[in-house]
């Protein structure tokens, strides 16, 4: 009699979750821009979600009859949900209303949209001993472990299907570049390392040789003249946050930097640096956000390499290094040269262009020298946010000159200015 009682009750009570695991809310986004959108990032706190009752595993967001594709993140790290994302396309002055429906189990079209293709590659992988270079979603190291070539590609790598990204695992944490002629996921392909069968199948290369440049907006330590590297810290880490398959956020973190200044005589401060770069699928651009333990009076740096002005005029294909560094809080370059010297057989010189876009409110000063154009910036509220992005020359659909690439950055800078305003209901 005990037992049937309890299978009573366990069966009321899988009635009563069953009728709680689904929620379905309004999600309105309007663009309030003269500008059209494509592929705009639209972020779901579940957190503003009115009487959420349940963390979901799945969701499903449909325009009307016509269903949208997105995905559910865990931004903090504890393996439940906080935010639903997706991206849409909105016309200037438009608003649209989507019918999200979020739950526990997933239904048939919730399963049927999951098997869909992602449009963002990211990897953290580490070497090994059979090259099955295994992923891994958080690598952390005493700052004077050297370990770059234990982390396979040397860093972290991110791609959506217009271009990619690596950030070295070492003090430098250099962005380095990859650019491709089709708009395609490669980077599991040719992870970095693009082959001479590769190269003659079309498939893209690394672009980028930083050397002791800046590279394409790397974050970097500010002396008072130069760029610095990060090297007077005590751990270094790399983390992915979320992976797709619309959205990809990846950490970097250095933590216990030493200020460059004694706070008071004899004492030394110390603080840590976290760097979130965030890449939406159809974008080409990076979201940076770098958040301080604490606010912190050192200055630091970001900016462009001037690519190709060490290079002979042979080498550069007509593609002259040309700049602009503006006090709005455009700074972009353009040029051409070998994106690998130790290569130069396989991988021949390739026409860039770079942009990072940095908010007025951070910029402390602005300097040129003979390899970067920089902007000096100091953190607000214990932190800085900024764009980076970056063209080649060999897209099929892209910037094929350094006039076309500059004249594109105005749109870019008032696209990211005028984002869409989310409502729920």
């Amino acid at each position: 009699m005990a037992l049937a009682m309890f299978g009573c009750m366990a069966n009321a009570q899988t009635e009563v979750l069953e009728l709680t695991v689904k929620k379905m809310v309004q999600v309105t986004v309007k663009n309030s821009s003269n500008l059209a959108k494509a592929n705009e990032p639209v972020v779901v706190k579940l957190a503003d979600i009115k009487d959420m009752s349940f963390t979901p595993e799945h969701a499903l967001v449909k325009n009307g009859n016509e269903m949208v594709r997105c995905q559910l993140d865990d931004m903090d790290g504890d393996l439940r949900a906080d935010e639903l994302f997706f991206l849409t396309d909105l016309k200037p002055k438009e608003s649209k209303t989507f019918n999200v429906e979020l739950a526990i189990s997933p239904t048939s079209a919730m399963t049927e949209a999951e098997k869909a293709e992602p449009r963002i590659y990211t990897a953290l992988q580490i070497r090994d001993k059979k090259d099955l270079h295994p992923d891994v979603r958080c690598i952390e190291a005493p700052a004077t472990s050297n370990i770059f070539n234990d982390v396979y590609m040397h860093g972290m790598t991110i791609e959506s299907e217009l271009c990619g990204y690596r950030i070295y695992f070492d003090h430098r944490q250099n962005i380095d570049l990859y650019g491709k002629k089709y708009r395609r996921i490669e980077l599991p392909e040719t992870q970095f390392y693009t082959t001479a069968d590769q190269i003659a199948k079309g498939y893209g290369v690394d672009v980028l040789w930083a050397g002791q440049a800046i590279g394409c907006g790397s974050f970097k330590n500010w002396t008072g003249s130069n760029p610095d590297n990060w090297t007077n810290l005590k751990v270094r880490g790399q983390r992915v946050v979320t992976s797709g398959p619309l959205r990809t956020v990846v950490e970097l973190y250095d933590l216990g930097i030493n200020y460059t200044k004694d706070v008071k005589p004899g004492y030394k401060d110390q603080y840590d640096i976290r760097q979130y770069y965030t890449m939406y699928a159809g974008h080409r651009d990076l979201k940076v956000d770098i958040v301080f333990s604490k606010q912190v009076k050192d200055q630091f740096c970001t900016g462009v390499q001037k690519v190709g002005v060490t290079a002979e005029d042979s080498v550069r294909r007509g593609h002259k290094p040309e700049g602009i560094l503006r006090a709005d809080g455009i700074v972009a370059s353009w040029g051409c040269d070998y994106p690998d010297m130790g290569k130069k057989q396989l991988w021949g010189p390739e026409a860039i262009g770079m942009a990072v876009y940095m908010p007025k409110e951070y910029i402390k000063d602005s300097k040129e020298d003979e390899l970067n154009y920089v902007y000096v910036v100091e953190p607000k509220d214990a932190a800085i946010h900024y764009y980076l992005s970056f063209c080649a020359d060999k897209e099929e659909q892209g910037y094929h000159t350094a006039k076309e690439w500059f004249a594109s950055l105005d749109q870019w800078k008032q696209n990211i200015t005028s984002p869409v305003q989310v409502t729920i209901k």
